[in-house]
């Protein structure tokens, strides 16, 4: 799950009189706030993922800066070392098993020559989700997931990936190339493409609150009405993991955080409390909190079938069309009608003995769903 750093400034507020008010715009003062960020979860079991960035100011329009060249690693005290591998760019990964007997620590040694050490990691086996459900009400869908806790994992984080299946404004299987109009073939389609949901918000919940402690139907997702993402497919791969009282505080004041941007009440982020410590400097702020033990995941797909009628709206298509003037088939004319890539040929035209005589056009805005999401189909999908 992706953190989202972000720096409050709470401002005074001016006593309610009679007389006009004008808008109050705050100064922020600038503030280094290049901190490391330390996001990721490791397994006892399977792969293990670190991602390493850096924080940035709430109005900071780019991309975190990651952290690159850095030599992560598990130990048992000093007595064994396991390095992660840096699969793709700030993102380090691991495969292993590791015994959930034993304590662990994760070491963070950056190229800039700066060392970090997290707490004990005292892993913790995650129960097995029992159902990952769903229901329809006059809102739309809601998603849920029923577990059962003990005393050893009472605490619980859930992620979650969403991908669904979605159609363009207008629906076209022909492509033009080279001066003319021919059919798409399958790995060419437009007209139906995934999209994702990778890094959602926060769901937490304490189990001990319940009896016997067992959580049912806590909502995780919910799908409004009109939501593209039942246009025909949707799928859900959910991860639960049982964490410690310490991570779960520091994932609460974060979800907090998240949820209310900005509130004059929200936590300030002074008592995000982190597990990570500079091995020199243990006062150098780093954001983030490692958790181990063994995940718990599960996946269901649902069907725009299951609730139909399921109506559609993508506004980013509310305006689209296929546009009426016939452009015939002289090569110069397709040329000059879809050379520039604006538009792309949506319908092909025939007269009664079956001879064409030509193209009817529209907006590759509205024709290729490539623009806004992938025509490549998940290695996990279902059809």
């Amino acid at each position: 799950m992706k953190i989202r750093i972000v720096y409050f400034v709470f401002v005074m507020l001016a006593s309610l009189t009679q007389s006009c008010r004008d808008p109050f715009e705050p100064e922020l003062r600038e503030t280094n706030l290049n901190f490391l960020v330390v996001e990721g979860f490791v397994e006892v079991e399977g792969e293990s993922k670190i991602r390493l960035s850096r924080s940035t100011e709430v109005r900071s329009t780019e991309e975190p800066q990651i952290e690159i060249g850095a030599r992560v690693f598990l130990t048992n005290g000093g007595i064994e070392f396991w390095d992660f591998q840096e699969t793709e760019s700030g993102t380090y990964s691991l495969t292993g098993s590791f015994d959930p007997n034993q304590n662990y620590q994760l070491g963070i040694w950056l190229s800039n020559g700066r060392q970090y050490l997290t707490e004990a990691l005292e892993p913790i086996i995650t129960p097995e989700i029992e159902e990952l459900g769903y229901l329809r009400d006059e809102e739309g869908v809601e998603i849920f997931v029923s577990t059962k806790g003990n005393d050893e994992a009472q605490f619980f984080l859930w992620s979650y990936e969403e991908h669904w299946i979605f159609r363009p404004g207008v629906i076209s299987f022909l492509i033009y190339e080279s001066g003319g109009v021919r059919n798409r073939k399958e790995e060419e389609r437009i007209d139906r493409c995934w999209n994702s949901n990778l890094f959602p918000k926060i769901v937490l919940q304490n189990s001990s609150r319940f009896e016997d402690n067992t959580i049912l139907q806590r909502e995780l997702v919910r799908i409004p009405n009109q939501s593209e993402k039942l246009t025909q497919k949707y799928s859900i791969l959910v991860t639960q993991r049982a964490i410690n009282q310490e991570a779960f505080d520091f994932w609460e004041i974060l979800r907090k955080n998240s949820d209310d941007i900005g509130g004059i009440f929200s936590p300030l982020p002074s008592l995000i409390r982190s597990n990570i410590k500079n091995t020199v400097d243990d006062t150098e702020p780093v954001i983030g909190f490692i958790s181990m033990g063994k995940s718990a995941n599960k996946r269901i797909f649902i069907s725009v079938e299951e609730f139909i009628p399921w109506p559609v709206f993508i506004p980013e298509y509310e305006f689209c069309q296929v546009l009426q003037d016939t452009i015939p088939p002289a090569t110069d004319l397709i040329s000059s009608a879809f050379s520039s890539g604006d538009r792309m040929p949506a319908r092909a035209l025939y007269n009664d003995m079956g001879a064409l005589i030509g193209y009817l056009a529209a907006e590759t805005r509205c024709t290729d769903c490539t623009l806004r999401g992938t025509n490549v189909k998940p290695d996990f999908w279902e059809d």
